[in-house]
């Protein structure tokens, strides 16, 4: 059974943001494009802030 890491964590945050958004925003009455869109900017949003978090995570610096 594969073990789930930080990284598989904050993947499936990111879709359950990404769902709660484009719910929100269908029973607000809001376009279907919009909505999509919305949704997938909460993926991309997320991916853009942990890959900063990754690259500033780094090991070697011990000054």
């Amino acid at each position: 059974m594969p073990t789930l890491t930080i990284n598989h964590m904050v993947a499936l945050l990111a879709l359950v943001l990404s769902a709660a958004v484009y719910l929100m925003m269908r029973r607000y009455g809001l376009p279907d494009k919009i909505c999509w869109g919305a949704a997938i900017l909460c993926i991309l949003v997320v991916s853009i802030f942990w890959t900063c978090v990754l690259l500033g995570a780094d090991d070697d610096e011990d000054t």
